[in-house]
């Protein structure tokens, strides 16, 4: 079976591409997730959004990952 190739990660505003370089921890602060979308810094800016309501794209995607139980 063939890889499928990954979707690029898009602003939802701007279709502003981050490529995967900019999505590691050195580059944390390119892209941002505000209500579930992923945003760019100037969109983020131009539209007012507080920084405290917003998380990087590497710390969403932390929290999503599935816990594991831990033991007693």
């Amino acid at each position: 079976m063939a890889k499928q190739a990954k979707q690029p990660i898009k602003c939802a505003q701007c279709d502003l591409e981050f490529p995967q370089s900019e999505l590691s921890e050195e580059h944390k602060h390119k892209a941002f997730v505000w209500k579930g979308k992923v945003m760019c810094e100037e969109c983020l800016f131009k539209m007012g959004i507080n920084q405290d309501d917003v998380m990087t794209y590497g710390a969403f995607l932390n929290s999503q990952q599935p816990r594991k139980p831990q033991k007693l």
